[in-house]
């Protein structure tokens, strides 16, 4: 043991006496292992900023902001120069008087032409008014322009017909019969438009003129000049086929191209034997004009024949029919409904078309005239029989026809065309009062026999 621990002290004696004398340090030991971290300091003052980095690709827009409120008006500019519209180019104004919301052609949507042009699309009885028939006459969009050009077919050998005056009937020069013309068109539509009445060649086609409309810049196609006239088919005798000049009606001219009888009375009722061959007997539907110029109806022989003054109006049916309208620049109003506003302008303070009683009176003559005319079995609506108590109640006299039979007297035949040419035509006497009333009085009378209780009508 003493021997050890002087070994020891002895080897500490040496070692400091070695560092008490200076000696060379010894070489570095290996790095000893990381120490254990230590917890985390305060953080230091902020650095200065740094330089800008290089500028980033742009994002996507964002959504935009509501609009800002509006900037004050700047000054007016300079007027341009004026511009030119190129033929068949259509501006607003083209829209007057034609085509604006309340215009003619609105207008014309609300008459009977037209509700009978839509009430018979795609009907059967389209081709025969369209087709080889005297139908087409009217009834064809082009009917009236067909007619002036001559382009009609005729029954066998004719004489005169003045078709540039709107002549129907015309006299078969080899058997003497009295036929009516037959439309020779090739039209497929049954329509009474724009294009009927007036002349729609490019030279005055408001769609193809361009620019402003013109009045007169679409003429009709019916000769409308001062010294132009119309044919009524009522010929002056018996055998013969030359119509009745109407006066002159100017633009009211083209009226009674159609709207007439199509008959011929003076040949169609005869003094004897009168065939009543169907239902369709009579005078066509709407025979205005027969009525309108006192030259239709069946006169008896001996008794005189007046009008009143409204057969002279200057343009006629037009008058009171198409007054001008300020809406359609002065042109008329092609509804084609009478304005009581046009009679007013001779009747003041009218309220109804009822003038005086004037229709009031009218409709029981007519009434009269029925009865009588039912009680000889002349009347029905069913083709077969007489009319029954009910239909004898209505006032819907344009709805009678004829009770098919034959052998017939002019004395029974003539008050039963005028019966027809009277209900269908006269408005319950308001196209001409006077002649209305004095054709039906005289009808009363041949079949009824002495009226020394009524007084006939001036």
């Amino acid at each position: 043991m003493k021997g050890r621990w002087f070994s020891a002290v002895s080897v500490v004696g040496a070692v400091l006496g070695a560092w008490a004398c200076g000696g060379e340090d010894g070489t570095s030991g290996a790095m000893g292992p990381p120490g254990a971290k230590g917890e985390q300091g305060e953080p230091g003052e902020p650095g200065e900023p740094g330089s800008a980095g290089p500028e980033g690709e742009p994002g996507e827009p964002g959504p935009a902001g509501p609009p800002g409120p509006a900037g004050e008006q700047g000054p007016p500019g300079t007027g341009g120069t004026g511009g030119t519209i190129a033929a068949g180019v259509l501006t607003a104004s083209c829209l007057q008087p034609c085509h604006s919301f309340s215009g003619i052609v609105e207008q014309w949507k609300t008459s009977r032409h037209y509700s009978t042009y839509i009430a018979n699309l795609g009907d059967d009885e389209v081709d025969t008014w369209t087709g080889a028939k005297t139908c087409g006459n009217c009834h064809a969009v082009d009917g009236v322009e067909q007619r002036i050009s001559g382009n009609v077919t005729f029954s066998g050998t004719t004489g005169p017909v003045e078709l540039a005056n709107g002549q129907l009937n015309y006299r078969n020069s080899g058997s003497g019969a009295i036929s009516e013309i037959i439309y020779a068109g090739q039209a497929t539509v049954a329509a009474v438009n724009c294009s009927t009445c007036h002349d729609d060649s490019p030279a005055h086609d408001p769609h193809l003129t361009g620019g402003d409309y013109v009045t007169g810049a679409f003429p009709l196609r019916v000769p409308s000049a001062a010294t132009d006239f119309s044919i009524v088919d009522r010929s002056a005798t018996l055998g013969t086929s030359t119509g009745t000049h109407s006066r002159n009606y100017g633009v009211g001219n083209a009226c009674i191209w159609c709207h007439k009888s199509r008959k011929d009375v003076t040949n169609y009722v005869l003094a004897a034997n009168n065939n009543i061959s169907s239902g369709s007997w009579g005078p066509h539907e709407g025979p205005t004009s027969d009525v309108y110029t006192g030259e239709g109806g069946y006169e008896f022989p001996g008794k005189n024949y007046g009008n009143s003054s409204h057969s002279n109006l200057a343009t006629g049916c037009v008058q009171c029919h198409m007054p001008p309208l300020s809406a359609n620049g002065g042109i008329g109003d092609h509804s084609f409904y009478p304005q009581l506003s046009a009679c007013q302008q001779c009747h003041a303070g009218a309220t109804s078309f009822d003038i005086l009683g004037g229709q009031t009176q009218v409709s029981g003559m007519l009434q009269s005239l029925r009865v009588a005319l039912n009680d000889l079995g002349m009347l029905t609506r069913d083709g077969i029989n007489p009319l029954d108590a009910d239909a004898l109640e209505d006032t819907d006299f344009a709805l009678d026809e004829a009770l098919p039979q034959s052998g017939v007297s002019g004395e029974v035949a003539g008050p039963l065309y005028n019966y027809f040419v009277m209900a269908r035509g006269s408005a319950l006497g308001v196209h001409n009062p006077s002649y209305t009333q004095q054709i039906v009085y005289d009808s009363i009378e041949a079949v009824l026999g002495d009226l020394s209780g009524m007084t006939r009508p001036p």
